[in-house]
């Protein structure tokens, strides 16, 4: 059973179309771009239809995979790119809007769009991938917000990360200019171009240098570095983007023999500030999947869920198979969007049962007790909302405090929700 709470700002990110810029104020010397301009045409062009196979390029944080989902033939397989492994494949199934696969683990897709992939049993990372066959033109400017990927280990430090990139192309989609890097993520104004190219059907986005979309939040041999300088002089540094604008991006060093480097995932800012009410509503559905890295005794958890506007719960013992598991009801409140960036939200909370009454022993968010009697603990995050083809993508980093036991710190936490 897992609990979530506090999201804290590390790891995640939300992707929109965007547009001119303009200076709504300066700090420190540091202009802050306005996009999307609601009256200029901007964009991705219009994606094609999407087809029932796909091959997705993405990261399990840090380290680049690619991983192939074959709806006409029920089958798939996965490779780490990064930090190779046997490639694996196998035969799939579908259940309660999952991908089953058959040596274990589940997938969840939104077809030719974005996939999340665990590859494994319940303790293993999630991989998040987009399907980018093509060097997509962006017609104006887009702005990328997003927030860091947890990892496959615990931070364990109060560091948020959060932010956004505006990014523009020449008219082939192959030249790529990236500008106004912002957040808590960020060490200031940052500017630098890319070059995308294709191989073998699959486009990538590659930028070379010391830049970083974020910055000092760097891992070096699985531990959070504060004196690392990133990236590192082997760093390879890609991004790539789904045809409605889901984004994902890893820098990582191949180097090393344990993942080193850091990874963003997120969509484009909404063109529009979203109607909080609407993706709340409980005539919205969603699925997705909770993560939580291991730290000391505390097991790697990654649970697929269900939820009927913001309230949701996992499936019993983990397994999409299964009816849901009302000992873990969720419940997230985004709180108010931010005033300049659309789809942002500083200030979520999450309220989940905490049997352990870990909230209290931790001294962290508030205690409460719900309806039911049961012990609840809410803590306060950061989340990124997009609404890529028309549907809602909702990313959230936060800590569980629920997790925390006596000399024990918390998990990390993320959670991927896509609407159905």
């Amino acid at each position: 059973m897992r609990f979530l709470n506090h999201i804290r700002n590390y790891a995640f990110l939300a992707l929109t179309f965007v547009s001119v810029a303009a200076c709504t104020g300066c700090s420190s010397g540091k202009t802050t771009m306005v996009v999307p301009d609601p009256s200029a045409t901007v964009g991705l062009p219009t994606p094609a239809t999407a087809g029932p196979v796909n091959t997705y390029t993405g990261t399990q944080t840090p380290g680049e995979w690619s991983f192939t989902l074959d709806n006409t033939n029920d089958v798939y397989s996965y490779q780490p790119v990064t930090y190779p492994a046997t490639a694996t494949s196998g035969t799939m199934t579908t259940a309660n809007g999952f991908t089953v696969l058959s040596t274990g683990g589940f997938a969840l897709e939104i077809e030719g769009r974005a996939a999340i992939l665990r590859p494994g049993g319940s303790t293993t990372a999630p991989v998040f991938g987009v399907p980018q066959t093509e060097c997509y033109p962006i017609t104006g400017k887009l702005r990328f917000q997003y927030l860091g990927s947890i990892g496959q280990y615990q931070t364990n430090v109060d560091e948020s990360a959060y932010g956004s990139i505006v990014a523009s192309t020449d008219s082939t989609g192959a030249s790529w200019a990236f500008e106004d890097l912002e957040g808590d993520a960020d060490a200031g104004p940052a500017s630098f171009s890319a070059t995308c190219s294709t191989s073998s059907n699959l486009s990538t986005i590659n930028f070379t240098g010391t830049n970083t979309l974020l910055n000092d939040k760097w891992f070096k041999n699985e531990k959070y570095s504060t004196t690392e300088s990133a990236p590192t002089a082997n760093t390879r540094s890609n991004i790539w983007i789904g045809p409605t604008g889901f984004f994902v991006a890893d820098q990582s060093d191949p180097t090393y023999s344990t993942p080193t480097g850091s990874s963003v995932v997120g969509v484009a800012e909404p063109s529009s500030a979203l109607t909080t009410s609407n993706i709340a509503s409980t005539s919205k559905s969603y699925l997705g999947f909770i993560y939580e890295p291991g730290y000391s005794s505390l097991a790697t958890s990654t649970v697929p869920v269900s939820f009927t506007g913001l309230t949701g719960e996992e499936y019993l013992n983990g397994d999409v198979t299964q009816g849901l598991d009302s000992t873990t009801t969720t419940i997230i409140s985004l709180g108010k969007q931010d005033s300049t960036y659309n789809g942002r939200y500083n200030s979520v909370s999450i309220t989940v049962l905490d049997p352990n009454q870990g909230c209290a022993t931790a001294g962290e968010g508030t205690a409460g007790v719900n309806s039911d009697g049961y012990v609840t603990c809410t803590f306060s995050g950061t989340a990124m909302v997009g609404n890529p083809g028309g549907k809602y993508a909702i990313f959230i980093h936060s800590t569980n405090w629920a997790t925390y036991k006596y000399a024990v710190g918390a998990q990390d936490m993320n959670i991927y929700l896509f609407q159905q």
